[in-house]
């Protein structure tokens, strides 16, 4: 019995490799990450309120946004990189459960004094989300409101196809996302004094984050408060 259960194991591993539960990447059966993300690239304490990177890192010249804070775990650089590769593009869904929890303890850190009346994400082109089949963000809201115990909602919507965004600079992703988002009809007249939490997967310059915080704005929120599981580090 021992034998045949050996075998079995051995079976199940070749059919379903154990992988790193931060990138996806296969890995040794009795390991829980590979050796690229023991080493993360983390975003040190304390963080710059205004762009999310470490304070020590931080070159942005506290440029004021429509949102009132952005955090996130991680630099978008090495294994992170892959890790958002896999989980958008790769089938590796499973990934999500890491990344929320990376972002919830962000999130706990960092807005411990803040109450929260909903969650939301960035929204998707419905072209968009039907060639993806789903929408990165949203599974992020959703893992994150479970663990805050408050609703998610979908506030937004995307108004328009604006083409893939990671080679265009940040005066062209300014200019794509202006006018691109709006709030859905039916929270047009919910959102009086409401304290928002914005989802992303990744910040690279803010403006996409900025356009649908200024939309909930327009419409009534108080304030709106964002969370990414990385950012682009600028470099100095």
């Amino acid at each position: 019995m021992n034998i045949l259960k050996s075998a079995l194991i051995v079976f199940s591993k070749a059919l379903f490799p154990n992988r790193c539960n931060l990138c996806g990447e296969v890995i040794e059966f009795n390991a829980s990450v590979c050796e690229a993300c023991k080493n993360p690239p983390v975003i040190k304490q304390p963080l710059c309120i205004y762009c999310a990177s470490s304070k020590e890192d931080c070159i942005c010249k506290q440029h004021k946004n429509e949102y009132k804070q952005i955090v996130a775990p991680y630099y978008y650089k090495d294994s992170i990189t892959r890790a958002v590769n896999n989980f958008k593009n790769n089938d590796m869904m499973f990934l999500s459960d890491r990344f929320c929890s990376d972002i919830f303890k962000c999130i706990s850190d960092n807005y411990k004094e803040i109450c929260f009346d909903a969650v939301t994400y960035i929204p998707l082109h419905p072209f968009r989300e039907h060639m993806r089949g789903f929408n990165q963000s949203e599974l992020l809201a959703n893992g994150i409101a479970d663990r805050l115990h408050i609703p998610v909602l979908p506030l937004l919507k995307k108004m328009r196809y604006t083409g893939t965004q990671h080679k265009k600079n940040a005066s062209e992703r300014k200019a794509d996302v202006f006018g691109s988002y709006d709030v859905n009809d039916n929270y047009k007249n919910a959102l009086d004094n409401k304290v928002i939490l914005l989802i992303d997967d990744v910040k690279t310059t803010g403006s996409t984050l900025n356009e649908c915080a200024k939309m909930l704005k327009i419409y009534g929120a108080q304030s709106v408060y964002c969370a990414s599981f990385a950012i682009t580090k600028k470099e100095k």
